[in-house]
């Protein structure tokens, strides 16, 4: 049978790759020369006609009216790079779902939007009016002369990054100047924490890396990444995958396997360690769970056991890749998934667990948990463990969970990890007990999508101004509400005043940050993906892995701590191909600036047809909205007042139900045996807390050698006149006791 599939060509290999080798457990993949030549000949997404509705074509005649408007404000000698081959893929929506509709245990939530709607917002949209502002950017023109100073675009020496003007050196001078003398008072207005992120990120950037023969004696040897990113497939044909696997990649519309994809596929099918790297949007999911899903068609059916773990770092990426997962496997019989994350309904989730599922996708918390407390479940036949966005759960915040998993985990296994910035040392990945693992890198690290135009507001002393800045920005960009807009904000408090700002301003948006539950977060997701809201305010919880199709514009309403973390940012929008746009509002602190000069620098880099611009705002105009913003204090103080006493209503209502519910099932409750846990509140604060400290310097071999001997041997010191008296006292107590038992024995 093996040899039948390898003359047809299905694996270039002497031997099946399966998850556990059964050949009696082997599929008939005997088939008809009819559905061959079908499969073969499916259609590539260049080859499938597409069909314009007449509504489509209204969207799109509005978005090249807008597209005018917005090129006013942009540089002129910008152009779109039309001579890349990426390939454009129309894939179907990943379905976020919770858990099942239960009706007694359904949780009430303040609904926000009608109490906007009693406080008169979300009725009348604030408009910017396109004459309007035709009008004010020809007045800002002709008084570009007076404000020069104040209102001028971002220039390439913005912010001290060096780059000529080619208009004249007498203003770039006085910019420079006046750049220097405003950075220098507002990094003074500056909170000490950021000055001290700062610090510890300049820290870690001048860390020794990892030595070559460190690496060598680490990963694989470099050649087999090297002959892998120089194999080009031009379908999934070519990776010889299975029948039904093609079928469900021609249902997603995959057509071209991505770069990193044809890279790891075959490797991965090997059961070979890998560490990948490759930029957001690339298609990283479906390199692991391919072959992962291939591998399983061979999995033995009569016995159900867990075989493959995927973690993930947060919720939503976690049920991205388990609907992902799904559909790549839903023409495979008996494949079965299981979902462990925090949040959802435990019971539900303990169910499903004790069935065994192949695939178990999870968060690190919610996943040892379940390994501890759930019945019918354990890890024993775990053959393959993937890391989604390692670099991340690699971090100290993971690292107690991490080294608790390895523990449970066979040590006998393949493991693959994969993010975006795939940076980590030598000394962080030992932990995770690989094995000579390929490393596979095929885009240049920390650089953007090259068909991301990325644009910057420059705020300066400004900051009151963001809210109305952020208003007017959405209006210019998108005054249909037909863009999918991600706004990313620091602080999960500045979210929710924000959404509050926009719907009183008539302007309907979902927020997404740790302080919702679980359900609140996919709703806002799934009103999101639909368009219900064409505005997502979040925090960095949506920035890493999250796949929501065609984001249009990113928005950094505060600037990231790291580049690294502004490239998960940037990288919602511009994915598998498509165009997209960033725009960020920058201060006037050093960190800030060196995120901008390292984007700069990555682009010119890369390709000088899509170098970072700056983008003109009209202050006056921005200023008045301002005004009204203002005026709606007290209306926000009342809103956030009256959200405040119906959460206390609903929690007093469910802790009364909860409390009929102890007295109706006491017996069974009392019956259940306690749940362990990995880590009280307590521990993972400390840990947290211990992962934040400054790092103990290192020692030298000879300070290291000594201090390991003092610590082994007990100390030597001479003895003075009052030791020896208090050994002479000690001694002569204990002869003097053996006597006293002599004589009581005599007697």
């Amino acid at each position: 049978m093996v040899n039948a599939v390898a003359k047809k060509g299905r694996l270039d290999l002497d031997f099946v790759p399966t998850i556990s080798d059964s050949e009696d457990a082997l599929p008939d993949l005997e088939s008809s020369d009819e559905e061959e030549n079908r499969i073969s000949d499916m259609p590539t997404k260049s080859q499938t006609p597409v069909k314009k509705s007449k509504n489509n074509k209204k969207k799109n005649d509005v978005a090249d009216v807008e597209d005018e408007n917005v090129n006013e404000d942009l540089n002129p000698e910008f152009k779109l790079d039309l001579e890349s081959n990426d390939i454009v893929s129309d894939l179907q929506e990943w379905n976020f779902i919770g858990d099942e509709p239960n009706g007694e245990n359904e949780r009430k939530d303040v609904d926000l939007d009608s109490i906007i709607r009693r406080k008169g917002g979300l009725i009348k949209t604030v408009r910017v009016d396109d004459k309007g502002t035709k009008e004010e950017s020809e007045k800002t023109e002709n008084a570009d002369v007076e404000n020069s100073e104040d209102d001028d675009e971002l220039a390439m020496d913005g912010f001290g990054m060096g780059a000529v003007n080619k208009d004249d050196d007498e203003e770039e001078g006085e910019e420079e100047e006046d750049e220097n003398d405003s950075g220098s008072e507002s990094e003074k207005d500056n909170s000490e924490g950021k000055e001290d992120d700062h610090v510890v990120q300049e820290n870690q950037n001048q860390e020794e890396e990892d030595s070559p023969e460190e690496m060598a004696k680490f990963y694989a040897p470099q050649s087999e990444s090297d002959e892998a990113k120089k194999k080009v497939f031009s379908n999934f044909n070519s990776l010889s995958l299975s029948r039904p696997v093609l079928k469900a990649l021609g249902d997603l519309g995959y057509a071209t396997p991505s770069p990193i994809q044809g890279a790891t596929i075959p490797i991965a099918l090997l059961g070979k360690d890998i560490i990948a790297g490759a930029v957001t949007g690339s298609g990283k999911t479906a390199a692991y769970m391919i072959p992962i899903i291939e591998r399983l068609i061979y999995k033995p059916a009569k016995v159900a056991s867990t075989r493959v773990v995927v973690l993930a770092p947060t919720r939503e990426l976690a049920i991205q890749v388990a609907d992902m997962g799904r559909k790549l496997g839903k023409y495979i019989n008996g494949l079965t998934f299981g979902l462990a994350v925090g949040g959802l309904n435990l019971r539900q989730q303990e169910q499903i667990l004790k069935t065994r599922p192949d695939i178990v996708i999870a968060t690190p918390g919610r996943f040892i948990d379940h390994v501890r407390n759930s019945s019918s479940f354990n890890v024993d036949s775990v053959e393959v463990l993937v890391i989604d966005e390692a670099d991340r759960m690699l971090e100290e915040g993971f690292q107690d969970e991490l080294n608790e998993i390895m523990h449970l985990l066979p040590s006998k296994r393949q493991t693959m990890l994969f993010s975006a910035t795939m940076n980590s040392k030598i000394k962080q990945l030992v932990s995770l007990s690989l094995k000579r693992p390929v490393r596979v890198m095929t885009d240049p690290p920390k650089q953007a999508a090259s068909k991301l135009q990325q644009e910057f507001v420059r705020i300066r002393k400004r900051d009151h101004l963001k809210p109305s800045t952020l208003f007017y920005l959405i209006k210019k960009l998108d005054g249909a509400a037909q863009k999918r807009m991600v706004v990313f904000v620091s602080k999960k408090e500045v979210v929710h005043r924000l959404r509050i700002i926009l719907g009183l301003l008539g302007m309907a948006a979902a927020e997404l940050h740790g302080s919702l539950n679980q359900e609140q977060r996919l709703q806002a997701i799934n009103r999101f993906k639909s368009l219900e809201v064409s505005v997502l305010i979040c925090t960095d919880l949506a920035s890493r892995g999250l796949d929501i199709p065609k984001i249009e514009v990113v928005i950094n309403y505060d600037m990231p701590k790291s580049y690294e973390i502004y490239l998960h940012r940037i990288g919602r929008t511009a994915r598998a191909g498509r165009e997209g746009r960033s725009v960020s509002f920058v201060g006037e602190t050093s960190q800030e600036r060196s995120i901008v000069k390292s984007a700069i620098k990555s682009a010119q880099e890369s390709s000088e047809k899509n170098l970072p611009v700056g983008r003109n705002v009209d202050w006056n105009h921005i200023e008045e909205l301002n005004k009204t913003v203002e005026s709606m204090s007290d209306t926000i103080k009342d809103i956030l007042d009256e959200e405040k006493q119906e959460k206390e209503i609903l929690q007093a209502e469910m802790q009364l139900k909860k409390g009929e519910n102890l007295i109706k099932h006491k017996q069974e409750i009392e019956s259940r045996p306690k749940r362990t846990w990995f880590q009280t509140e307590a521990e993972k604060k400390d840990s947290k807390l211990s992962g934040s400290l400054p790092k103990k310097p290192t020692l030298n071999s000879k300070k290291r050698k000594r201090q390991e001997a003092l610590e082994n041997k007990p100390r030597l010191f001479k003895k003075t006149q009052k030791n020896r008296s208090e050994d002479q006292e000690r001694s002569f107590r204990r002869q003097n006791g053996k006597r006293m038992n002599g004589k009581k024995g005599k007697e």
